[in-house]
């Protein structure tokens, strides 16, 4: 599927000033597994998303080209997914990305949006908590563009009228108050319309089926959802002496007298809520910090009962839609303590010990031991191997060292076998497909200081750089550029020398030697060519040819006759006769080893015919 990509512009916002400027590759319809799979942190989808969203973020970019990548953060309040796409993008476009936003945790627009609430019910508090140069234009990284109500919080708080954004597809849910179509026009796109209209075709239930769902609505309405201040009072007859902890949303939340226990308590801010429905004092901590708070107010002597929102089959009134999950108190915890204890020194273990061993142990949620650690001390975790679910054929290895996902490397055929029938090792995969990883960093100062060439010679400027001009063929690729003296060299970096130059595991000088030995005429560059091993090769000639003016290289293979004569380079003519660097013997290896193996795999083949 071919998706063209399409800039789009609104110039003004009733509530600011801001200059919306916003690319999408597509509409959502079109790029909706694919988003999907973003979303749910898929490295493959993340990486076809980022070679899609290259071409539109390359539309926002201003004409100086002073940009970075600023990803959006999600539900938790920090950059996950977002962070990872804008990372990949990165290693396309060459912006830096710039983790400056953060938010609070907040209940999925998701889930907003399945409840048929409006997304402005959610307060986004977004925040810079990190600094973006002034000549840096950010440009916002998310996957997908729906009712504006992130992309607007995210505007705000970047405070800059030239922040721009970039998405993977967008949808028609605009709200004409915020997004003037006059200036930002709704997307036309059949396929999702035409998908909606299906939708909503089957959707649409006959006419005679109309009353009994207006019947139920207007039930509905008749028996309002009890507000949380009136759950509180209800739930605290009911437990008097107990410290009632709310799940609401993302956040545990106490209530008035219980707000200033917990308060006190944990020493956390007790608020005055705006609505009365909420309380007179509230205080709330989000609900992962649940294992570190419930352990201190217990030891404070509270008891506590955890309130979470009942499904709708446990619920017996329709008034009433929470519940005690859980009641805690200073012995309840006490007594769990020693049945794990006896838990560790039981052999055979009743049911009801395991629930509690497993409830533990979910509490405690232990960091993944690593797999291995490398010898620069980076902890390598979560290292597997997957099979791609668009080309079943293709088996890809991805690790994670420090936290930080590796780029998922295309398995070879063997290894996948030996994977699947557990004969290789995380060890081994890691060594063949992310060697630079593994091999010691090179320090700053040896960095700097091996800057001399193995015949003395100093090593004036060496710099990698992503090639720009798009009138060359080697657009968008990592090139390496050195300066010797007079001499000036560049050449496009293979993938290995590129992951050994950002992981710094090499030096300059190895660096250059590698890339452009035999250009400046270093021994070193002639000395990896050797001739096959126990083939008879005498006879070397390099002589210039009377046809065509070329210095050529010959030699004879045994009894196997001579090679075809091959044309030398002028690099390697003047390392042979001029420096001295290179001698025949190595030349031969060099444009002759193919040819020597073949014509002596041949005689030994016509060989052993014969004595048959």
């Amino acid at each position: 599927m071919r998706i063209r990509t399409k800039a789009r512009v609104d110039r003004k916002h009733d509530s600011s000033s801001y200059t919306y400027i916003v690319s999408s590759v597509a509409g959502y319809a079109k790029v909706a597994p694919l988003a999907r799979k973003v979303k749910a942190g898929d490295a493959v989808a993340i990486e076809r998303a980022a070679r899609m969203m290259t071409a539109a973020v390359h539309e926002v970019v201003p004409p100086s080209g002073h940009a970075v990548l600023v990803p959006i953060p999600n539900r938790t309040g920090r950059a996950g997914y977002t962070k990872t796409l804008a990372e990949k993008i990165s290693e396309a476009t060459g912006l830096p990305v710039v983790d400056a936003l953060a938010s609070n945790a907040h209940t999925p627009l998701y889930d907003i949006k399945k409840e048929n609430l409006s997304p402005e019910t959610l307060p986004l508090h977004f925040y810079m908590i990190r600094s973006i140069p002034a000549d840096r234009v950010p440009i916002l990284i998310d996957n997908v563009l729906d009712t504006g109500h992130t992309a607007r919080a995210a505007y705000e708080a970047m405070n800059r009228n030239d922040t721009r954004m970039a998405v993977l597809g967008d949808t028609h849910k605009f709200k004409l108050n915020s997004w003037h179509t006059e200036h930002y026009p709704l997307i036309t796109n059949d396929m999702a319309t035409k998908k909606k209209e299906k939708v909503e075709q089957q959707a649409t239930p006959p006419k005679e089926a109309e009353a009994p769902k207006e019947k139920n609505a207007a039930t509905k309405a008749e028996k309002p959802q009890k507000t949380l201040a009136e759950n509180y009072t209800w739930l605290k007859e009911k437990h008097p002496d107990a410290v009632l902890l709310f799940r609401t949303g993302d956040f545990y939340t106490a209530l008035n007298s219980d707000a200033a226990k917990v308060g006190e308590t944990l020493g956390i801010t007790v608020t005055k809520p705006k609505n009365k429905t909420e309380g007179n004092l509230s205080a709330a901590f989000p609900h992962h910090a649940l294992d570190t708070y419930l352990p201190r107010l217990i030891r404070a002597g509270l008891r506590v009962a955890i309130v979470d929102q009942l499904e709708k089959k446990q619920t017996v009134d329709r008034n009433k839609r929470q519940g005690v999950k859980e009641m805690v108190t200073p012995a309840s915890q006490k007594a769990k303590a020693e049945k794990v204890e006896a838990i560790g020194k039981e052999v055979n273990t009743p049911k009801d010990a395991l629930d509690g061993k497993q409830e533990m142990e979910q509490q405690e949620k232990q960091p993944r031991p690593p797999q291995m650690v490398t010898v620069n001390g980076g902890k390598v975790s979560h290292a597997h191997a997957f099979q791609s679910n668009t080309h079943p054929e293709n088996w890809y290895f991805v690790a994670q060292i420090d936290g930080k996902q590796l780029h998922p490397m295309k398995m070879e055929a063997a290894d996948v076998e030996a994977y699947q029938k557990k004969e290789t090792t995380v060890e081994a995969l890691m060594q063949r497909y992310y060697p630079t990883k593994l091999a010691k960093q090179v320090s700053v100062e040896e960095y700097k200081a091996a800057n001399r060439l193995s015949d003395g010679r100093t090593i004036d400027k060496m710099t990698v750089y992503k090639e720009n001009d798009e009138q060359r063929a080697d657009y968008g690729k990592y090139k390496l550029y050195a300066q010797v003296g007079d001499q000036r060299m560049s050449r496009v970096m293979s993938v290995a020398d590129q992951n050994a130059f950002f992981d710094r595991v090499t030096t300059p000088a190895l660096l250059v030697e590698r890339n452009f030995g035999e250009h400046l005429h270093l021994a070193s560059a002639y000395a990896a060519y050797q001739l096959p091993a126990g083939i008879k090769v005498s006879d070397i000639r390099v002589a210039k040819d009377n046809q065509d003016g070329k210095w050529k290289i010959s030699a004879a293979v045994g009894d196997s006759g001579r090679t075809e004569k091959k044309a030398l380079s002028f690099d390697d003519g003047y390392s042979l006769f001029q420096s001295r660097t290179a001698t025949r013997e190595q030349l031969a290896a060099k444009y002759l080893g193919e040819d020597i193996r073949m014509m002596a795999s041949r005689k030994q083949g016509v060989s052993q015919g014969m004595k048959i």
